[in-house]
C-alpha cells in the first residue's frame, strides 16, 4: 500500500464537511460587475471562510503532527479540487457525499463524484 502524507479536505462549512475532516485527521499520515465589487466580495469570502469554516474544519482534523494548509481558491470546484490535488501531490481525497441541504446538497454529491470521476489520486466519499 502506498504511504499516504498529504490529504485533501474540502470544506463548506458544514456538519458532514466537518465530519469528513475527523475522519480524514484519525486517518494514519506518513463581465458586468464593477472589478472592484467583485474584489471586495471575493475578499469578504475569503475573510469569513478564513475566520469560520478553516478553523473549524482545522479543529475537526484533531491533533496532526503538522498544521494543515488552509487554502481557498476560486472556480469550478470539481475542477479546482482536481488541479489543487495535482499540483500538490495529494495522495488521498476526503469528500463529503453531501454538503448542506437541498440544492447545495445535491451540488455537493455531485462535486464528489466528478471528483471521484476526474481526481488522479485516489478518492474516500464520505456519508
Amino acid at each position: 500500500m502506498t504511504d499516504i502524507s498529504r490529504i485533501l479536505v474540502p470544506a463548506d462549512g458544514s456538519d458532514g464537511a466537518l465530519h469528513e475532516a475527523e475522519l480524514a485527521g484519525n486517518l494514519p499520515v506518513g463581465g458586468a460587475d464593477n472589478s472592484s465589487s467583485v474584489e471586495k466580495a471575493r475578499s469578504s469570502f475569503e475573510k469569513y471562510a478564513h475566520e469560520n469554516e478553516l478553523p473549524a474544519t482545522a479543529e475537526a482534523l484533531g491533533k496532526l503532527a503538522k498544521e494543515p494548509d488552509a487554502v481557498v481558491t476560486w472556480g469550478h470546484s470539481s475542477e479546482e479540487l482536481c488541479r489543487y490535488a495535482n499540483n500538490h501531490s495529494v495522495d488521498l481525497t476526503v469528500i463529503g457525499l453531501h454538503g448542506r441541504t437541498g440544492l447545495k446538497r445535491a451540488f455537493l454529491s455531485s462535486v464528489s463524484q466528478a471528483v471521484a470521476n476526474q481526481a488522479s489520486c485516489p478518492v474516500t466519499r464520505v456519508k
